[in-house]
């Protein structure tokens, strides 16, 4: 387990990185023409007075807002002020969700992250591999439990992740049993989703399901394993790689079968990676004497 600052400023950059690309890509102002009269707030945000919705849920607002969210991740993808800026783009997020499900369209694949920014916005990610620690803001724990605070928010991170899955699996059982298995099930819930009108485009590969649909149960108890087995991936290297694999295709499958993509999901596989021991390893590739050479540098006798 990664344990020191750069590890955990790495995770910081990457995170904070994703979503910046992804607030950047969605068009905030297509949201601001949906009228306002099919918001229904959810949880809290059924605290704030009608009139703000009124104001914020125009193409201007949303506009303003979505270059507010921008620049306070792109500080905290920097490291800049990043005790303020991580906290700013994490109740952001949380905020942009909630609006999100207030139009009724619920998915899971964004929860995971918002539980990672949350515990990166309260730890001490920007002490290295940020702007702060340049400019000397940001000063790295050392001595007794120094490893430990940066190394239990990456721990913290991956098993967040490995809940959602590992819970995905056990509510499933849980609210279909065994006919979870059926033969019938992953084909209609493959055609359903792909010409239904909440989707962005159809998908035609969902109807070669059909003409298998024997194999299908086989298909899905092996999805159920592996969301079962995911945990492995937190605490074995051995087990990480082929599950973290497993997963990359998992979510391409339910993306050309179902017309189902969880970005933030994949996208968080990268706190998996320890990224200062993968910039030692490809620092000392690129520096190893090259065959035919010395390590004077002079042809080899």
């Amino acid at each position: 387990m990664p344990a020191g600052a750069e590890a955990l400023g790495a995770v910081r950059a990457v995170v904070f990185g994703f979503v910046l690309c992804e607030v950047l890509l969605t068009s905030f102002d297509n949201l601001g023409r949906l009228p306002v009269t099919v918001l229904r707030p959810t949880g809290l945000m059924r605290l704030l007075p009608w009139g703000f919705y009124e104001r914020l849920l125009t193409p201007g607002a949303l506009t303003a807002f979505k270059w507010l969210f921008a620049a306070t991740l792109l500080g905290a993808a920097a490291g800049l002020f990043t005790s303020y800026t991580t906290k700013a783009s994490a109740l952001l997020f949380l905020f942009y969700q909630g609006l999100l499900r207030s139009f009724t369209h619920f998915n899971h694949d964004e929860m995971p992250a918002v539980y990672v920014l949350l515990v990166l916005a309260f730890t001490p990610c920007g002490d290295a591999f940020s702007l702060d620690s340049l400019r000397g803001r940001a000063r790295a724990l050392g001595g007794r439990g120094g490893g430990l605070v940066y190394g239990y928010p990456i721990l913290l991170m991956r098993l967040l992740l490995a809940w959602s899955y590992f819970s995905s699996a056990l509510i499933k059982l849980r609210v279909a049993g065994l006919g979870y298995l059926s033969p019938d099930n992953l084909p209609a819930l493959a055609v359903t989703n792909s010409l239904d009108n909440l989707h962005d485009t159809q998908f035609r590969a969902a109807f070669r399901l059909v003409d298998y649909r024997e194999y299908t149960p086989y298909l899905v108890a092996l999805v159920l394993l592996w969301e079962l087995a995911f945990p492995l991936a937190v605490f074995s290297r051995r087990a990480r790689a082929p599950i973290l694999a497993a997963g990359v295709l998992f979510h391409l499958g339910t993306l050309l079968l179902m017309n189902i993509f969880f970005p933030y999901h994949l996208a968080l596989y990268l706190v998996f990676v320890d990224w200062p021991a993968l910039a030692r390893r490809l620092w000392a590739r690129a520096n190893a004497p090259r065959d035919g050479a010395t390590f004077e540098g002079g042809p080899a006798g």
